[in-house]
């Protein structure tokens, strides 16, 4: 058995939809939306609704709205690794600030229900 390698838990979020941007010099852009797979504080991966058309190493903007509170967050990362066209791993870069990707990932975690009945 594998041993994790990981530095950071991976969340699972539920339906989290990612709009994303690849841009490419001078000035193209592919536009596609995803939805998150699972997503950790250095990177996040994606099932796309169509096939990519990148390469490793291009870089991606993802914008995605916190499932609860509705505030946007805007994520730049490099493409480190595609299983099929249809889903790919991104390493975040210009981390984003700290804080909005706690609060992404508090907003994505499933509760499970209350053992307790408050009555």
């Amino acid at each position: 058995m594998c041993a994790e390698k990981r530095l950071y838990p991976r969340v699972n979020p539920k339906n989290l939809i990612a709009h994303i941007t690849i841009n490419r010099p001078p000035d193209e852009a592919l536009t596609m939306d995803g939805i998150v797979v699972d997503l950790s504080h250095s990177g996040i991966k994606i099932k796309l609704s169509a096939p990519l058309m990148a390469e490793i190493n291009d870089q991606i903007t993802i914008n995605l709205q916190l499932p609860k509170s509705g505030i946007p967050i805007c994520i730049h990362g490099v493409i480190v690794h595609r299983r099929s066209p249809m889903e790919c791993g991104l390493h975040f870069v210009d981390q984003p600030p700290l804080k909005s990707i706690d609060s992404l990932m508090f907003e994505c975690v499933k509760r499970p229900p209350s053992l307790l009945s408050l009555k």
